[in-house]
């Protein structure tokens, strides 16, 4: 079972929410499980603020940064430590977008799926600061299929067009 976060990440000033596609809408079990990460995370570490980054996407009409913000605020988060970005529509917006909301000096951590993470990385590298990861868990056949497939794919080519 992986870890809910690095070891490093306790104490960070701010707190970066990816943001994942909704359906209809709606949130889904993947974003539950991100927002459910980050508020176990924000209540631990109470001066932290948290960006909640992510557009509108396909057919939605709302942005995934509104749904996860109204997510943290059922979770108790108060909404001043809430940073809106909601115009990211892939992860290299949302690491892009986010570092203009963020103090870069200060401790960042960044909360994503946990096969999301090593691209979060690699991405807030290639943006000029360092994130810690707060892992959220995946179900096991997706995992699989983001691992074998999607996210080599996609972190081959982060790494090639350094």
């Amino acid at each position: 079972m992986a870890r809910r976060y690095d070891f490093n990440a306790n104490n960070c000033d701010y707190l970066i929410l990816l943001g994942c596609k909704l359906n209809s809408d709606k949130e889904t079990f993947t974003m539950i499980n991100r927002v459910n990460r980050a508020s176990l995370y924000l209540n631990r570490n109470p001066e932290c603020k948290v960006v909640v980054s992510g557009g509108i996407t396909d057919n939605n009409t709302v942005s995934e940064a509104s749904v996860m913000r109204m997510l943290l605020i059922e979770r108790n988060i108060d909404v001043d430590r809430i940073i809106m970005e909601d115009k990211a529509l892939n992860t290299m917006e949302n690491m892009k977008f986010s570092k203009e909301l963020v103090e870069t000096d200060k401790k960042i951590a960044a909360c994503s799926s946990d096969y999301h993470m090593l691209r979060v990385r690699l991405l807030a590298k290639k943006y000029g600061y360092q994130v810690h990861s707060i892992f959220a868990p995946t179900m096991i056949f997706e995992l699989i299929y983001k691992l074998l497939f999607e996210e080599y794919l996609i972190i081959r080519d982060v790494i090639i067009s350094r």
